[in-house]
């Protein structure tokens, strides 16, 4: 009885509800201050998340200064992806703000700031329950673009490896992704990227990327019909931990996410495993076609991906929940699985 009375509280303790009564204080503190912005909305982001689900809460600020008229004034410092002492804005670092970069410094200089470290801080879960990917992505692209190094970079890289519309983008992410997302052994994967390949014979080359070395390894000694070009990432898994937990510099790894990301959103067609980095190619490229192999877990089901799996389905006019689809798809790895126009961005980023 006491034993069930301790998973009781720790399940109490873990819970939403729990969590957002503990944060009413601090939230309730944060508006208030805001307030006295007058029309502007100054959050500086402190998270020890992934590159993308830090991108998350932007776009979640982004909802609700659109929906309450205000200026969103956005900054990411230290955690993953920024230097130890919090000094760079890293993500100012990747995007150029097309809102709040023509504010006056006298502007700025008189705005109060507060610092969040997840949306709880914030009150903004609901906004991410209700994302819906056409608004997001115009919502996101209205406010930022990716920085002109990295708009460059993702040019040089589509011209060098002829990515465009021809090109089957593939994304599988792996590491400690099967605790979030259903698993798909690594030879059913490449045979769904062979039936996708027969299916539209529009497409004559794929390009891959995985934070996996050894299943990068097995997709290319797979025989597929056509070319592939493997994504020129230098910053890989250690073990089951992934990238961005494996000791890398935080700017190099956030950069190489970002890159990764618009690389397959340049693709004609993107097939993927649930990730973030892969899911939010489509909030980049909106008319981007996306095939998601398996869905995310009942207890993981988060946007773009849930929103990705759910028009899917209905596309296909057999909409099922993932809970029902636990059994299907909760198959083991194999032993392989174990061991462990060209050149142009989406016309959604403007160059």
């Amino acid at each position: 009885m006491f034993r069930n009375f301790i998973e009781f509280a720790r399940q109490v303790r873990r819970s939403e509800d729990f969590k957002n009564a503990l944060n009413t204080p601090g939230r309730l503190s944060l508006h208030a201050k805001q307030r006295l912005n007058r029309g502007y909305f100054v959050v500086e982001i402190r998270a020890n998340s992934g590159f993308f689900s830090v991108m998350q809460i932007v776009l979640c600020i982004l909802l609700y200064c659109d929906e309450k008229h205000l200026t969103p004034v956005i900054s990411a410092r230290g955690g993953i992806y920024g230097d130890p002492e919090g000094k760079i804005d890293w993500l100012a670092e990747y995007f150029e703000s097309l809102r709040s970069s023509a504010l006056p410094d006298a502007v700025t200089a008189g705005l109060r700031t507060s610092i969040v470290r997840d949306l709880g801080d914030l009150g903004f879960r609901r906004y991410e329950a209700g994302l819906r990917l056409e608004r997001a992505s115009t919502l996101f692209l209205s406010n930022y673009r990716p920085g002109e190094s990295i708009r460059a970079e993702v040019a040089r890289i589509c011209e060098r490896l002829d990515i465009g519309a021809s090109t089957l983008g593939v994304h599988f992410r792996g590491t400690d992704k099967k605790f979030e997302a259903h698993t798909i052994e690594w030879s059913a994967f490449c045979r769904q990227v062979e039936s996708t390949l027969a299916d539209d014979h529009r497409l004559t080359n794929i390009f891959v990327s995985s934070d996996e070395q050894p299943f990068l390894d097995f997709f290319r000694k797979w025989g597929f019909a056509v070319p592939v070009n493997v994504a020129p990432a230098t910053l890989l898994a250690s073990g089951d931990k992934p990238v961005h937990f494996s000791g890398h510099p935080g700017l190099a790894i956030g950069r190489e996410a970002l890159v990764a990301s618009l690389l397959l959103a340049n693709c004609g067609h993107l097939i993927k495993t649930p990730s973030y980095l892969s899911a939010w190619s489509k909030i980049f490229n909106p008319s981007l076609r996306v095939t998601l192999v398996v869905p995310p877990r009942a207890n993981a089901f988060w946007f773009p991906d849930s929103q990705i799996w759910t028009e899917q389905n209905r596309r296909d006019n057999d909409l099922v929940m993932p809970e029902i689809e636990n059994a299907a798809f909760d198959s083991p790895f194999t032993a392989a699985a174990s061991t462990p126009s060209a050149g142009t961005l989406p016309r959604a980023i403007d160059l």
